[in-house]
């Protein structure tokens, strides 16, 4: 991590070889191959529809009409075959603490999940327009989320618990979707360092060995401290991520991985494309010379993402693949038939799993004694969650729209054997009571312990289908048991 010419900003020879050309070159369609396109995109719908409706599944019907939803029956009565669902469906993002009032039913593994009775008003009168929406969110887990960020006084936050092996969203809950939208996209802040890391050691592993050297605050940079100094305080690669320095991590942009790998590798872990249906894409600029560069790879500009974009970075961590977030489990017809979605994208390797292994390893430090050591602790300094040992990431940066001090975090737990992958951003002002650190601690802890007994074990609690078959109703006010006969005898019931 050592090493190098100092160079000022836009001085010096070297300088030359940082610039580049902001330019691309746009591809333009003749008018004729506009008519091919459209004459091939035509035969591809005609054949899907043909072949889409022999995957289409039809359910029994069965009577009665669930609480409110008549329209739904009445819509079962001339049924369209549907092999897709309408792409509103599939844009749904139940995250307000609305969705506590969403009836629960248990799906046919047992599992109980949210449910959500939709109509598609600006469907095409001669097809189905009520639908079923089945998400993948646990409504317990949701609720204690909801809890944790109402207890910390949570104004403007994001939080959102996947499962790193299939990208099944656990919970994804947000406090306020008008003024702070989960689907934009916010700087991430110190979070590229993981990439930047990850770049840095499949170039060249033997850098995770050697120190870093900087002078003065490790978090402040300028332009002449992007070139490691003769003399000054050295810290090794471990150190320098736990601890999130500034200055290390550029010098690591700019020396060890360059500015096309490191675009490269923000593109290979996915934050250059939307994470989701309605999800924003993130964005990655490198800027015009080196010093922007090491600000891009230290996370002090350059970088946008969304929170699901930090939860599939958190989730890369579990086996080094990228997974697709989904939390919707089906969509059915009003007469029962469950709609084919499309298809989930294979997981893809963005790292080996040695690597992210290594990093995990690494990234324990952060919770244990670099930025977040706090937030995990109790107050007579034992681990918060015991032996469940969390790797995660921090970072922070003042931002605007909303105006505040943004604040990350992203992790895995257990980090030897990752089950969860979690992401907090948080929008604090002038007052606040928990940072994003702290809201994933003690999200963290309702997921592995169980009053005071915590252990990674704790976590199939979330993860398979629970003993209990009966239909439950979740408010505000708790868990309440109630009859949910409507839902089991409606036009859905074969599916429940």
């Amino acid at each position: 991590m050592s090493g190098g010419k100092r160079s000022g900003r836009g001085l010096g020879h070297s300088e030359s070889h940082w610039r580049r050309s902001q330019r691309q070159r746009r591809r333009r369609w003749t008018r004729r191959g506009l008519a091919t396109l459209a004459g091939c995109l035509g035969l591809t719908a005609g054949i899907s529809g043909l072949i889409g409706g022999s995957l289409v599944r039809t359910e029994p019907d069965a009577t009665g009409t669930p609480e409110g939803a008549e329209a739904v029956a009445q819509s079962a009565q001339a049924p369209t075959r549907l092999t897709l669902p309408p792409p509103g469906l599939l844009e749904r993002l139940p995250v307000t603490e609305r969705v506590l009032d969403l009836p629960v039913a248990t799906n046919p593994l047992g599992a109980e999940r949210f449910h959500e009775f939709v109509q598609i008003r600006e469907a095409a009168p001669d097809r189905e327009n009520s639908f079923r929406v089945a998400y993948t969110l646990d409504p317990e887990l949701t609720r204690q989320v909801f809890r944790v960020l109402l207890n910390g006084r949570v104004a403007l936050g994001h939080v959102i618990l996947l499962d790193p092996r299939s990208g099944r969203v656990l919970a994804y809950a947000s406090t306020d979707v008008q003024q702070f939208p989960p689907t934009r996209a916010y700087p991430a802040a110190s979070l590229i360092k993981v990439i930047t890391a990850a770049a840095a050691l499949d170039r060249d592993p033997s850098l995770a060995n050697l120190p870093c050297r900087y002078r003065g605050s490790p978090y402040r940079l300028t332009p002449a401290r992007i070139d490691p100094p003769r003399a000054g305080v050295e810290v090794s690669f471990r150190k320098a991520l736990a601890s999130s320095n500034n200055q290390c991590f550029a010098q690591l942009a700019v020396h060890s991985v360059g500015e096309k790998p490191l675009l490269s590798a923000i593109s290979r872990f996915g934050w250059l494309s939307a994470p989701a249906p309605a999800h924003a894409p993130g964005s990655a600029d490198a800027g015009e010379d080196r010093y922007d560069v090491g600000r891009l790879g230290c996370g002090l500009a350059g970088s946008r993402i969304t929170p699901l974009h930090a939860a599939q970075l958190a989730a890369t961590l579990a086996r080094g693949e990228l997974v697709a977030p989904r939390w919707i489990e089906a969509i059915y017809a009003a007469d029962g038939r469950e709609l084919v979605l499309p298809a989930t994208p294979v997981p893809r390797r963005v790292m080996t799993p040695e690597l992210a292994a290594e990093l995990r390893s690494m990234l324990v430090d952060t919770t244990r004694r670099g930025t977040a050591r706090r937030a995990f602790r109790q107050r007579n300094g034992r681990q918060l969650l015991g032996p469940v040992a969390v790797a995660g990431k921090t970072g922070s940066l003042s931002g605007k729209n909303p105006e505040g001090r943004y604040e990350w975090f992203a992790g895995v737990a257990p980090a030897d054997e990752p089950r969860v992958a979690i992401a907090v951003l948080l929008v604090q002002g002038d007052l606040w009571w928990r940072n994003a650190s702290q809201i994933a601690a003690e999200v963290l802890q309702r997921v592995f312990c169980e009053g005071r007994d915590c252990s990674p074990e704790h976590v199939a609690r979330w993860m398979r289908a629970p003993s209990a078959t009966a239909t439950t109703r979740i408010g505000h006010g708790g868990v309440e048991p109630k009859s949910q006969t409507a839902l089991r005898d409606s036009p859905f019931a074969p599916n429940i």
